[in-house]
């Protein structure tokens, strides 16, 4: 008796470490288990999430509540909707090109910062940052709108202070002696609905049990991650960045997991989802107080917790 495999197109916007549970999902066969047949890929340069999802070309991507919000605000009624949270806390680091020694907040006036400018969003969660800790931003030179490899580039030519990145670039620039830990933004900022899985309204209604199912298939995903060590995930994970070492990328892993960077199960938080809505109009990319309720489907990951 043969099973019939659902197909599923998935994608996400950035490869780096900070997306784990999805690779671990799609390598450790997770969705397969669950009956999709899941192509997955990467958004090319030059589109958006929400563009390819709305040409038909995908039918899940890894993006952020950001987007759906900042459709609402635009008056489109057809805003994706999530139905599963991939990261609950900010997965961006600040490095210095120079060895930090009691390093503070405010070190960063007068100084050059290169804030991932790749997509505005890693910029609002770092500027509540340094609001808190009561950092001039006018007293920082911003370098923005760069592509990652083009910021990288920079801070490694030491034409930056600092950087603002993810694992697994950080943790290579710090083994290589280019850059220096001077802070993590998880910490700092505490449960944020960061990332998360978004889907067509339409798309929802005509698939569920393909939906359910995908959402199944990733909790069980995270359920992996969280019982195992930086070592086995990394050799998971390892065929999607064939050029860091696995050694790399556990110490990667290994500083993700002690910040509690994904969550135990797919289930989008209220909380978190108001506090990351909340940063963005504090930084002017949203403006309307859209409710969770407008952009939340919880009862996939509901379903797949109560299985």
């Amino acid at each position: 008796m043969s099973t019939e495999y659902r197909p599923l197109r998935l994608m996400d916007t950035f490869r780096n470490l900070f997306y784990t549970p999805i690779y671990v999902a799609v390598a450790g066969g997770f969705f397969y288990a669950e009956g999709l047949n899941v192509e997955f890929g990467g958004v090319p340069d030059g589109q958006s999430a929400m563009g390819m999802l709305r040409s038909g070309a995908v039918d899940i991507v890894q993006t952020g509540i950001s987007r759906s919000l900042m459709d609402l605000d635009e008056g489109k009624e057809d805003a994706p909707l999530h139905i599963a949270e991939i990261n609950q806390r900010d997965g961006f680091f600040l490095l210095s090109r120079k060895p930090v020694e009691n390093w503070t907040w405010k070190d960063l006036e007068g100084s050059s910062l290169i804030p991932i400018g790749f997509t505005p969003v890693p910029w609002n969660p770092l500027r509540s940052v340094l609001k808190s800790n009561g950092v001039d931003l006018d007293a920082i030179e911003l370098i923005g709108e760069l592509s990652a490899v083009d910021a990288i580039d920079r801070f490694r030519n030491e034409q930056a202070d600092y950087l603002h990145i993810l694992h697994p670039f950080a943790q290579t620039l710090i083994e290589g002696g280019i850059g220096h830990m001077a802070a993590a933004m998880g910490p700092e900022l505490g449960y944020i609905c960061y990332s998360s899985f978004a889907a067509l309204p339409s798309f929802i209604d005509e698939n569920p049990d393909t939906v359910q199912a995908f959402v199944i298939g990733f909790d069980k995903a995270l359920r992996w991650v969280a019982g195992n060590d930086e070592s086995a995930i990394a050799e998971r994970v390892s065929p999607f960045f064939p050029d860091v070492s696995p050694e790399t990328l556990a110490r990667g892993i290994a500083q993700y997991k002690k910040q509690e960077t994904w969550p135990q199960d797919a289930l989008i938080g209220g909380d978190g989802f108001d506090s990351m809505r909340d940063i963005l109009i504090d930084g002017g990319l949203v403006t309307g107080s859209h409710p969770y309720q407008r952009l939340v489907r919880p009862e996939f990951a509901k379903n797949a917790m109560d299985a």
